[in-house]
């Protein structure tokens, strides 16, 4: 058997799913119907799902422990969106600010040619907002890539 080379879901552990949700809504995300108001909730994206779901909880499902206190300030993980433009970066950003988010890293131009920059929703999941000049996107927004 060979695992399939996609990914379905992203969930990400959050202190408040009521909380978190309402971030992601305000920066124009719309929930699922299947979501569970204040348990869980679920994104359907261009690409997989993201879930937001209590970390206690979610690190109980994966039989490990939570270490959400104690958690390094990188995790070694960050979600990217891609964008059509520079312009589409650094006003992505501007509404993640706005919707309560923080930046880690400023847009800015990258060694690779394209311009990118780091944010971080109200747990400290990091997400990069980038342009990839490289990367052309298909009609659902995702990276083409060779």
């Amino acid at each position: 058997m060979t695992i399939p080379q996609r990914y379905s879901l992203v969930t990400l552990g959050v202190t408040d799913v009521i909380a978190s949700t309402a971030f992601y809504r305000a920066i124009g995300w719309v929930p699922s119907s299947h979501s569970a108001e204040g348990d869980v909730t679920f994104f359907t994206t261009a690409g997989g799902v993201l879930g937001l779901w209590k970390t206690g909880e979610l690190a109980a499902e994966a039989g490990v422990s939570t270490m959400h206190a104690s958690a390094p300030a990188f995790r070694a993980v960050a979600l990217s969106i891609n964008l059509e433009s520079r312009s589409a970066v650094d006003d992505a950003c501007a509404e993640w600010l706005a919707a309560g988010g923080a930046v880690s890293k400023a847009p800015t131009e990258t060694e690779w040619g394209g311009y990118s920059g780091y944010v971080a929703d109200p747990d400290g999941n990091l997400w990069e907002l980038a342009h990839n000049p490289f990367w052309p996107l298909d009609e659902r927004g995702l990276p083409v890539l060779g």
